[in-house]
């Protein structure tokens, strides 16, 4: 909120003055501060999220300067730091302060954003950097960037966040609002020639280099993606997230030795991490050195007991072991972690269906629903637990309920399909099978190896796949 440099040199100052405030406070002695003084110690506790030491700065300048007009914005402050908000606009509108004042308007802003008054926010944010002749006011456009992006306003968000660059905190996190707002805005050819200007600023930008990466792995080209963040790694080799996101493109990309030879080196640097050794394991298992594997996920485990991936590494090796008892309880616990995570989900449902718990599994298939109802997976697993039970109508209706959310899916029509002819309901079975051709041609091969034999020899199916082909044509 207030801008500490408005009333201090520098840093230095700064902690200068936290520091006796603090020895006073431990020795409980009485020192004087003035209100100023006490505004900026409540700034620098806030900015470090420290509430309770907040609090007592705050009680502090109001129980010696009580009727000091700049009370009123520490009180309010205070009031905001204990999710106050309405409490906190109150004491502003209430009081006689100077209402052109920067710190009152950011103060307020901050009310307002707090309420989800996300445009009233904004506008005292704009009137504090005229205050400020919008000199310095890099950390308010980033504020109102963050304001934008709650009003779904990308197109204002990306141009705030740019103007807010030069005084980010944290650049990383920076550029990836930077990024997310060029990707929602589908003008990622874009995001690339920005970064490549932010590399040219600074060709030894670790965190321009990777942003660069990342804008490639957005659009699909992990090989151009590899590129840049093997950049990064020579720019700092002791760099642990430049080695995880190149891995993670050899892992997609399916160059397994890459992984392992990019891994070693990294080891050679000391630039070991929990997350890259599952890396590293999902490598050695991909090209069959299993018990090598499940060593190095043992050892992710124990460098960091709360990892997801060292549970569900061990639990992939476990499922590809045909041992789904086991295979369950690490790949749970992997869910238990990262309870968003539906590839894990996914892979318990396949075990649960191995062993014949198909409700079991139905309660990770509802668990999926309710992350993403956009999910056609979600309703072909759906449908996969009701056939296991020997439950058609269910099965069909899985379908119809996915059809409901994705009109026209040619995966679920497929199916839909199968089920009918699978039921010698053949009519309504040609019937689906055409709007399935019509939505997409080439799935008719997947359909036809639900059950090759039967489909095959079907002369009605066949004729109609044909005539869709010669349309195809």
């Amino acid at each position: 909120m207030f801008d500490d440099d408005n009333f201090l040199d520098d840093d230095m100052d700064v902690k200068e003055l936290v520091n006796r405030f603090e020895e006073m406070v431990k020795q409980h002695q009485s020192c004087y501060f003035d209100v100023d003084e006490l505004n900026v110690i409540l700034e620098h506790y806030l900015q470090q999220n420290n509430i309770k030491k907040a609090n007592i700065a705050a009680d502090f300048a109001v129980k010696y300067h009580p009727n000091n007009p700049l009370i009123n914005i520490i009180k309010a402050k205070q009031l905001l730091a204990n999710s106050h908000a309405k409490e906190a606009l109150s004491t502003l509108k209430n009081s006689d302060l100077d209402r052109n004042d920067a710190d009152y308007q950011i103060t307020l802003a901050v009310c307002y954003s707090d309420l989800g008054e996300h445009q009233k926010s904004i506008n005292a944010y704009m009137k504090a950097a005229k205050e400020l002749e919008f000199r310095d006011c890099e950390d308010i456009y980033n504020y109102i960037a963050e304001e934008y992006e709650n009003l779904g306003d990308m197109e204002n968000a990306l141009k705030f966040f740019i103007l807010g660059l030069d005084k980010a905190e944290d650049i990383d996190n920076q550029y990836f609002e930077i990024r997310n707002c060029f990707s929602f805005l589908q003008r990622m050819d874009e995001a690339v020639e920005f970064f490549r200007k932010e590399i040219d600023k600074n060709p030894y930008s670790k965190a321009a280099w990777m942003a660069l990466g990342n804008c490639y792995v957005r659009m699909g080209d992990l090989e151009n993606a590899v590129e840049q963040f093997e950049f990064a790694v020579s720019i700092d080799p002791h760099y642990k997230k430049g080695y995880i996101d190149i891995a993670t493109a050899f892992n997609e990309l399916d160059r397994f030795p890459d992984t392992i030879t990019l891994v070693e080196e990294a080891f050679r640097y000391n630039a070991e991490s929990a997350l890259l050794l599952c890396l590293y394991g999902e490598a050695k298992a991909k090209l069959g050195e299993k018990e090598d594997a499940l060593k190095i996920f043992k050892k992710a485990m124990s460098m960091d007991e709360n990892l997801p991936e060292a549970y569900a590494g061990i639990g992939f090796l476990l499922s590809d072991e045909n041992n789904p008892h086991s295979a369950i309880k690490f790949l749970r616990h992997a869910h238990t972690l990262s309870p968003y995570n539906t590839d894990y989900m996914y892979v318990i449902i396949e075990e649960y269906n191995k062993i014949g718990e198909y409700d079991n599994a139905l309660k990770f298939v509802n668990e999926i629903l309710d992350l993403n109802p956009y999910d056609e997976n979600v309703y072909i697993s759906m449908m996969e637990c009701y056939v296991l039970k020997d439950d058609a109508e269910k099965a069909m209706e899985s379908l119809e309920r996915g059809l409901q959310m994705l009109p026209n899916n040619a995966p679920l029509l497929y199916r839909k399909a199968f089920l009918y002819f699978a039921q010698d309901m053949t009519e309504s079975g040609l019937l689906t099978l055409e709007m399935a051709l019509q939505s997409d041609y080439n799935g008719h091969i997947e359909f036809l190896n639900f059950d090759a034999e039967n489909l095959t020899s079907n002369p009605a199916i066949m004729d109609l796949i044909e005539e869709y082909r010669k349309h195809n044509k």
